[in-house]
C-alpha cells in the first residue's frame, strides 16, 4: 500500500471519528421550550467513510471521493431499543436521494449510520 493513500485514509479515518465522537454542548441561549445545541447532529460529513470511498489501494490508488454527498436533510425521528434513530433523506452530488437510518444513545449527539442506506 503506497505511503501517500495511508497517510490519507488515516487522516479521513481521524477526522471521521473525531467528527462522530464529539461531544455536542448546549448552547447559552433558550427561549425557554427548546435547548439549542452547537452542532447540527448528523450532517453530510457523517456519512461513513465506505459509502464515499473505494478503500481499496488497487482500484482507487489516489483515494478520489466516488460518490460524493451534497445533503443529509428531513430527518425522521423516533426512540427505538433505547436508541434515538433519524431516518434522513442522504443527497448525492447528483441531486439523487436515498434514505438512510442513523443511530445515537443520546440523541443529541454521536449519531452513525447503519452498514447500508435502507433499500
Amino acid at each position: 500500500m503506497d505511503s501517500a493513500f495511508k497517510k490519507r485514509l488515516e487522516l479521513l479515518k481521524n477526522t471521521y471519528h473525531e467528527l462522530v465522537s464529539r461531544p455536542n454542548e448546549k448552547q447559552e441561549s433558550t427561549n425557554g421550550v427548546y435547548q439549542r445545541y452547537l452542532h447540527p447532529v448528523l450532517t453530510a460529513r457523517h456519512v461513513p467513510l465506505f459509502w464515499k470511498y473505494d478503500l481499496n489501494p488497487v482500484t482507487n490508488p489516489y483515494l478520489m471521493e466516488r460518490f460524493g454527498i451534497n445533503a443529509v436533510l428531513n430527518a425522521g425521528a423516533i426512540k427505538l431499543n433505547d436508541k434515538y434513530t433519524l431516518v434522513a433523506r442522504v443527497e448525492g452530488v447528483d441531486r439523487k436521494s436515498f434514505f438512510a437510518v442513523a443511530q445515537s444513545d443520546t440523541g443529541v449527539d454521536n449519531f452513525l449510520f447503519w452498514d447500508r442506506p435502507v433499500t
